[in-house]
């Protein structure tokens, strides 16, 4: 299963690298972001605790459709978990790839838009910084809902966004029946797209 997600991650930034001259005749444009996150778990046991804050970063591909709606597609370095009051946490680092739709408003200048979709989630690492013989594994994927709006903009002859996204996990991150904990993780992205 690594392999095929691996393959699956060579073959986005094969094409992310691609030909500028292929984007713009297929109208599509590329983009990085850098964002933070704000993820917590719900579920079994989650009691006394904090937001785990981290930074996300990716890349991304926007795809025009007809008139202001596109489809974009991401790849995201974004951890997640949860922190106890008492110091302990749960550290979750994920590969997600969001696939969302997009329907911006005003078609000159600056563009107000909403987003949905979903994302899919491969974990790369899962720890806890507590002892406990008896806890499970973590699920290797899971898939969760997007939801979210921004405003893009015009920054140095770019194309430059700020977003906001609410991603609600709809899988159990363990890999037992027995516990049941699920992301929530609210991010926020500043992204250029060229």
């Amino acid at each position: 299963m690594k392999r095929v997600n691996f393959l699956i991650l060579m073959s986005f930034m094969f094409v992310f690298i691609g030909s500028n001259t292929l984007f713009g005749q297929l109208g599509l444009r590329k983009g990085i972001k850098i964002g933070y996150n704000w993820a917590r778990l719900s579920g079994d046991g989650m009691v006394d605790i904090e937001s785990r804050k981290a930074t996300a970063v990716g890349i991304g591909l926007e795809f025009g459709l007809l008139g202001l709606w596109s489809l974009e597609a991401d790849v995201l370095y974004s951890p997640k978990g949860v922190c106890f009051q008492n110091g302990n946490e749960i550290k979750l680092q994920y590969i997600s790839i969001p696939v969302v739709l997009k329907k911006k408003f005003f078609p000159l200048g600056i563009h107000p838009y909403v987003l949905g979709g979903i994302e899919l989630n491969f974990l790369i690492k899962g720890e806890r910084n507590y002892p406990d013989n008896n806890a499970p594994a973590f699920q290797s994927q899971n898939i969760a809902i997007v939801a979210g709006g921004g405003l893009e903009f015009s920054l140095l002859g770019k194309s430059a966004y700020i977003e906001s996204r609410y991603s609600y996990g709809t899988d159990n991150v363990y890999n037992n029946t027995q516990l049941s904990a699920k992301n929530r993780v609210l991010q926020v992205f500043l992204g250029f797209l060229f």
